[in-house]
C-alpha cells in the first residue's frame, strides 16, 4: 500500500526519463540553432550581397581570375569571335576586288610568274608617286613618284597606264620615267578594255601620236605601235585595227608612218587610212613574231616594286 499523497514508484521513474529527454532535445535545438545562425551571414555575404559591396567585387574578382573563369566563358566567345574574322575578311575581299577592277590582263602568252601581282600593292605605289609628283617638293622626290607610277604601270594598273598616255606630251617627269614604247602600249589599252572610261580614254592615244607627230617623229611612234600590235593577239582582231586606224586618221601623216614601217622601203600608194592598210598590217602581224614588250617590262618591274616595299 503507498502512503497517501505519494507518488507510486513506476511513475516517478517515468517522470526522471521524460525530464532527461525533454532536456536533451531542447539542448540540441539551441546547438543547431546557434550553428545555422553562425553559418548565415557567410552565405549570404557570398551568395546574396549586392554587386556593389566590396565583399561581393572582391568574389568577382577572385572568379574572374580563376582559369575556370575562362573555361566557363569559351563556349559564348567561341560564338562571338567568328564574326569579326569575317567581317574583316569580308572588307579584304571587297577592297581587293575593287583594286582588280582596275587591272589591265597582261597579253595571253605572258608567263604566270609575271602575272597575279596584288593589286593592292600597285595602287598604294600609284597613290604614292602622285602624291610625291604633286608635292613637288624636289626634282628628286618629283621624279622618284614618276618611277613609282611607272612601276604600277608596267605591271597592269590602269590608272598608272592613263595618267602616263594622258601626261607623256606635257610632262618631261614622266617622259624622264617613261619610255615611249611603253607610253605607245598604254595609249592603246583602251581599243581592248571595256568599261566606261574606255571610249574617252582613246582619246589620249590621238594626242600622244598628235605630240610625235609635232616633234616629227611618227617614224619611231609607227616602230613602237607595230612592236605593240605584234606583242598582243588582243590588238590583232579585225575591229581593234579597224578602230585603231580610225583614230590614227585623225593625225595627218601617221598612217602614212604605219604603212611606211609595214612596208619598208616600198612606196605606198591609195588613200593614207585605207582598208588596204589594215590588210597590210593584217598579213605583218601574222608573219612577225611578238617581241615580248610587255613581259620585259614586267620582268623589269617587279624587283623595283620589292624595293619600294622594303623602303
Amino acid at each position: 500500500m503507498h502512503e497517501p499523497g505519494s507518488v507510486p514508484l513506476p511513475a516517478r521513474l517515468g517522470l526522471i526519463v521524460g525530464s532527461v529527454l525533454l532536456s536533451a532535445l531542447l539542448l540540441f535545438h539551441v546547438r543547431y540553432s546557434s550553428t545555422t545562425i553562425s553559418l548565415a551571414p557567410k552565405s549570404l555575404a557570398a551568395v546574396g550581397a549586392p554587386v556593389g559591396q566590396p565583399a561581393a567585387a572582391k568574389l568577382q574578382s577572385k572568379v574572374r581570375s580563376s582559369p575556370n573563369f575562362a573555361t566557363a566563358i569559351a563556349p559564348t566567345q567561341a560564338l562571338a569571335w567568328p564574326d569579326a574574322p569575317i567581317s574583316n575578311s569580308a572588307n579584304v575581299n571587297t577592297d581587293l576586288r575593287m583594286a582588280e577592277k582596275l587591272m589591265v590582263p597582261a597579253p595571253p602568252q605572258t608567263d604566270l610568274a609575271l602575272q597575279g601581282i596584288d593589286p593592292r600593292r600597285l595602287r598604294a605605289s600609284f597613290q604614292r608617286g602622285m602624291a610625291a609628283m604633286q608635292n613637288n617638293d624636289s626634282d628628286a622626290t618629283t621624279k622618284e613618284g614618276a618611277g613609282l607610277v611607272s612601276i604600277a604601270a608596267a605591271l597592269g594598273y590602269e590608272p598608272a597606264r592613263v595618267t602616263i598616255a594622258q601626261n607623256y606630251p606635257r610632262s618631261s617627269i614622266i617622259r624622264s620615267a617613261v619610255s615611249s614604247a611603253e607610253a605607245v602600249r598604254y595609249s592603246l589599252d583602251p581599243l581592248f578594255v571595256s568599261g566606261s572610261q574606255s571610249e574617252s580614254n582613246r582619246f589620249f592615244l590621238v594626242l600622244l601620236a598628235s605630240y610625235f607627230s609635232g616633234r616629227h617623229e611618227l617614224p619611231a611612234y609607227a616602230t613602237d605601235l607595230l612592236a605593240t600590235l605584234t606583242d598582243d593577239r588582243r590588238l590583232q582582231t579585225e575591229d581593234s585595227l579597224k578602230s585603231l586606224l580610225g583614230l590614227l586618221a585623225r593625225v595627218p601623216g601617221a598612217c602614212t608612218a604605219l604603212a611606211h614601217a609595214v612596208v619598208k622601203s616600198r612606196t605606198v600608194t591609195g588613200p593614207e587610212c585605207s582598208p588596204g592598210l589594215q590588210l597590210q598590217l593584217e598579213n605583218f602581224i601574222r608573219l612577225t613574231a611578238p617581241v615580248g614588250l610587255e613581259a620585259r617590262s614586267r620582268r623589269q618591274a617587279l624587283p623595283l616594286l620589292e624595293s619600294t616595299n622594303r623602303s
